[in-house]
C-alpha cells in the first residue's frame, strides 16, 4: 500500500480543493478479478474490532447529537442517487464510485477506483473530509488513527493479501 495524490480524472478530485483532509492510497493485485462490487463489499464487512469501534463511537457521540443510526444498505450495485452502507452514491462509472456522507460535524467523500494494466489491478481508495465546525475537527483527530487502519484493512481485503 502506498500513499499517492488524487488524479484529476477522478470523481473525487473536484472536492479536494476546499477540503480540510485529503488522502489517497493505492495497492496492487495480480490475482483474481477486481470489481466495484468487490470494493464496496469491504464497506459491509466488519471485523469484530471495527464493530467494537463503531459501538464505542456511537456511545461517545450520541450526547452531541451526531448520527448513530449507521444502518447499512447492502446493495453493492447501488447507482447514482442510491445508498450503499451509510453513504450516498454521488457518481458511478465502470471503474469508480464516489460516495458521500454528511452529518452535523463534517462531510466525508470516499472514492473506490481501479485500473487494469496487463494482468495487474491498481486499486485506489481516496478519502476527503470537510469539517463543519470545531466538533468535526476534534472528532476526526480522534478517529484518524483508526481511519488509517480501516483503510489499510479494506485495501488488503480488496487485493486479497
Amino acid at each position: 500500500m502506498e500513499k499517492i495524490d488524487i488524479t484529476e480524472h477522478s470523481f473525487i478530485y473536484h472536492v479536494c480543493q476546499s477540503a480540510d483532509y485529503v488522502e489517497c492510497y493505492q495497492s496492487k493485485a495480480s490475482k483474481g478479478t477486481i470489481t466495484l462490487e468487490s470494493c464496496l463489499s469491504t464497506l459491509l464487512f466488519e471485523p469484530k474490532w471495527i464493530t467494537l469501534l463503531y459501538k464505542l463511537r456511537n456511545l461517545l457521540v450520541k450526547p452531541f447529537g451526531l448520527e448513530t443510526n449507521m444502518e447499512s444498505k447492502k446493495d453493492l450495485n447501488a447507482q447514482k442517487g442510491e445508498k450503499v452502507s451509510f453513504f450516498n452514491v454521488l457518481e458511478r462509472s465502470e471503474r469508480e464510485i464516489l460516495l458521500f456522507a454528511d452529518d452535523k460535524h463534517l462531510e466525508a467523500w470516499l472514492s473506490f477506483q481501479y485500473e487494469v494494466y496487463q494482468e495487474t489491478y491498481i486499486v485506489k481508495l481516496a478519502t476527503v473530509v470537510k469539517f463543519h465546525n470545531l466538533m468535526g475537527r476534534g472528532y476526526f483527530s480522534i478517529i484518524k488513527p483508526f481511519h488509517y487502519l480501516i483503510i489499510r484493512d479494506m485495501l488488503a481485503r480488496i487485493c486479497n493479501y
